[in-house]
């Protein structure tokens, strides 16, 4: 009878043995599927985040590549890490030749201190995007007006700068017009001075008036004292020709 009973226990014992063991290996089972569940979800987060940041820098380039402006990345010392097409034929140089070059190599030397002062600032947290005109220097030396628009590309953790993106656009054609202007209007200005004649004008579309420094001087005031207001021009008429001068203005418009 004690040996039955046990040998009952000892079945018993290993019938609940067995039990566990079976049991431990279903939470194996279990724990495995679990984890080769997780590594799959995250190799595939890992694999569309890969194909999402590859699918954005192919159309930065795209974009780069066919932008009709000038686009430069540029690093924190001055070197020229990559540029468009457009870019390299403003200044007449392959992009090989312009990204073996620094920024500081293809800029007038009078304009070199505003990318200086551009770069410190930026280094040092003040501004994030910049807005300026300065002159570069094409292949053979002749100098180029261009409009910078830029901002800084920082690292995402550490918000450290590490390069600056630039849009360039070609104004030199527009800057030599404007120089012509203000060539013509010194000269007209000049003519008219050692004429003797004082010359106003009213701009119909703006609206402001403008006097030539002979007529402010006949009128006995000083520089700068007479603002642009139509109605001040019109004030300085007197009362007993204000009615004929208005109806010559309504005339003439």
């Amino acid at each position: 009878g004690l040996a039955a009973a046990a040998a009952s226990i000892l079945s018993s014992r290993l019938d609940l043995g067995a039990e566990t063991l079976k049991l431990s290996l279903q939470v194996s089972y279990a724990m495995i599927a679990a984890s080769l569940f997780l590594a799959a979800f995250f190799i595939r987060q890992i694999v569309d985040d890969r194909r999402q940041i590859a699918e954005s820098e192919q159309r930065f380039r795209r974009a780069m590549e066919d932008s009709a402006i000038g686009v430069a990345i540029v690093g924190l010392d001055g070197r020229i890490v990559q540029t468009n097409p457009a870019f390299a034929a403003m200044l007449d140089y392959s992009r090989e030749e312009i990204e073996a070059k620094t920024f500081f190599q293809i800029t007038h030397p009078d304009d070199l201190q505003i990318g200086r002062d551009t770069m410190v600032s930026l280094k040092e947290g003040k501004i994030d995007s910049f807005h300026f005109e300065k002159r570069y220097l094409r292949k053979d030396g002749t100098p180029v007006w261009a409009q910078l628009a830029g901002s800084v590309i920082r690292d995402e953790e550490s918000g450290r700068p590490l390069y600056l993106v630039s849009q360039i656009e070609d104004i030199d054609a527009r800057k030599k017009s404007e120089a012509r202007i203000a060539e013509a209007e010194t000269r007209w200005n000049f003519a008219l001075a050692s004429a003797g004649q004082g010359v106003w004008d009213f701009n119909l579309r703006k609206g402001g008036t403008t006097y030539s420094a002979t007529w402010v001087k006949m009128l006995g005031y000083a520089d700068g004292e007479l603002d642009g207001d139509p109605d001040r021009w019109l004030a300085m008429i007197h009362p007993d020709d204000r009615a004929i001068v208005d109806e010559a203005d309504r005339a003439h418009l």
